[in-house]
């Protein structure tokens, strides 16, 4: 369970940095993260109760944001030392 959550969150954030890419603010594209979780989740996880598609989906998102805001922290700071 934990290969596909790690697998929808590369998913979802993929996504969220297509958007960035595409113009769409940054703090928008963040918040659809959490939506496009919770769909992943109910259209590629096999859960048993509606109450764990949602966590997955929260957790999902809410990874995929984390990873973006890393990922652009990370990518800023580089570019500032090679300056």
């Amino acid at each position: 369970m934990a290969i596909d959550l790690g697998l929808l969150i590369v998913l979802v954030y993929s996504v969220v940095e297509s958007l960035e890419k595409f113009g769409l603010d940054r703090k928008l594209a963040h918040l659809i993260a959490i939506p496009l979780g919770i769909l992943s989740s109910f259209a590629l996880l096999q859960c048993v109760s509606i109450r764990e598609y949602l966590v997955n989906g929260i957790i999902i998102g809410i990874g995929a944001v984390g990873t973006c805001d890393t990922a652009c922290n990370i990518a800023e700071k580089v570019k500032k030392n090679i300056k």
